[in-house]
């Protein structure tokens, strides 16, 4: 198993009590990638389709020691991965999209707009607006969350963690 991986699953198994406030802020980044998941979908439907060149390629599929931190604090397990070349198009794309809820893709998908698909969403101004608030609570979350993980994980393990990993260790 991947040690970053693995170290983040164990430090939650063995520190859910302590970590309250990161699962609070976990269940809060969720919740609010869910409320704007309709705006994205109702966009993305519109202007993936036409799009020649695929932004959602494989290198974007894999978490990274953050999203694991997200991932673990809600109680979940990552999900299993194909190992397959980076510029390929994303194992998790299909006909009609992605196969995975927005709430648990990872965070270079979630966080990540392309000009078109910007300029179809701004074409829906009231929308948009609160789209955009969102968006940018969510970011605050996310944050807060990560601050707050490093800030127990130093407490507890009396270390700093490093959290900069891609994780790729779970094949089909």
């Amino acid at each position: 198993m991947n040690k970053p991986q693995f170290h983040i699953e164990e430090f939650f198994k063995n520190n859910k009590k302590d970590l309250s406030k990161v699962i609070e802020l976990s269940l809060k980044v969720k919740e609010g990638i869910e409320e704007i998941d309709p705006f994205i979908h109702q966009n993305t439907s519109v202007v993936c389709p036409e799009c020649e060149k695929v932004c959602c390629i494989n290198r974007h599929a894999y978490y990274n020691s953050e999203d694991l931190i997200y991932i673990y604090a809600l109680g979940l397990t990552p999900h299993k991965y194909k190992h397959l070349d980076d510029k390929e198009p994303c194992q998790f794309l299909s006909g009609n999209g992605c196969v995975l809820e927005r709430s648990i893709r990872p965070s270079g998908c979630n966080w990540y707009f392309c000009g078109s698909l910007y300029d179809s969403m701004e074409k829906i101004p009231k929308e948009y607006t609160e789209f955009d608030e969102t968006l940018r609570y969510l970011a605050e979350a996310w944050m807060e969350m990560i601050k707050e993980f490093r800030k127990k994980y130093r407490e507890i393990a009396g270390d700093e963690m490093l959290v900069t990993d891609i994780v790729r260790n779970y094949t089909l």
